[in-house]
């Protein structure tokens, strides 16, 4: 490769991540008024509740991943939900803010996959 589409690919993958690490902490802000909303809804059946909402957001989101990135989806997917779920919850409060093991497990397999599962489903739309 030239020195000009090395660049090219460093300054995407620059740019990519810098967007990704934005999106992580807006994802983390959702992901915390979700489950907090779900503690609200349901007293009882807290994990089972933040689960479905989150869910439902991952498919929101995996939308809006295949929308704005055209070139690695999956990929920004995975960071966003590690960023967002793990390391920005661990930087700013520690790692007693995390959320428990199963949903957070959920989250993180859930979003690649919906994610995948959006860029799948918009190139059968865009064949038909």
């Amino acid at each position: 490769m030239s020195q000009q589409n090395q660049l090219n690919t460093v300054q995407r993958v620059v740019k990519h991540v810098l967007l990704w690490t934005v999106f992580a902490y807006c994802y983390h802000s959702a992901i915390n008024l979700l489950v907090k909303m779900a503690i609200d809804a349901q007293p009882d059946a807290v994990l089972l509740t933040s689960f479905v909402y989150c869910l439902g957001f991952n498919i929101l989101s995996g939308h809006l991943i295949t929308k704005y990135d055209k070139h690695w989806p999956v990929i920004g997917a995975f960071f966003i939900g590690v960023v967002g779920v793990v390391v920005v919850p661990a930087v700013l409060v520690g790692t007693h803010a995390l959320l428990s093991r199963p949903l957070l497990a959920g989250i993180l397999i859930s979003l690649p996959a919906f994610t995948f599962a959006m860029g799948l489903i918009k190139q059968k739309l865009n064949k038909n």
